[in-house]
């Protein structure tokens, strides 16, 4: 497996504790804590793998929604802004 995917496949194991813990990220956190603790690379790492699960899964999003990507990142913009607490 190349490098690239290797740091993909960390994001989709993170990501796939958090949807295992429900509302307790707790198990999450910790794999992020573990890979993000491997050497100095390691954040950088698991940020690259998260930005390649992220194109992936908003590419599928895109098709099966006959959205752009631009017009699906402005909504979820629009949605993050509501939740801020300055708003």
């Amino acid at each position: 497996m190349n490098e690239k995917a290797e740091w993909t496949r960390r994001a989709i194991d993170v990501m796939t504790a958090w949807s295992a813990g429900g509302c307790d990220s707790r198990f999450a956190a910790k794999r992020v804590a573990a890979y993000a603790g491997e050497g100095p690379e390691g954040a950088m790492k698991l940020t690259v793998g998260f930005i390649n699960l992220t194109a992936m899964l908003l590419t599928e999003v895109e098709q099966l929604s006959g959205t752009d990507a631009s017009a699906i990142l402005q909504d979820i913009a629009k949605f993050t802004f509501e939740l801020s607490p300055e708003s």
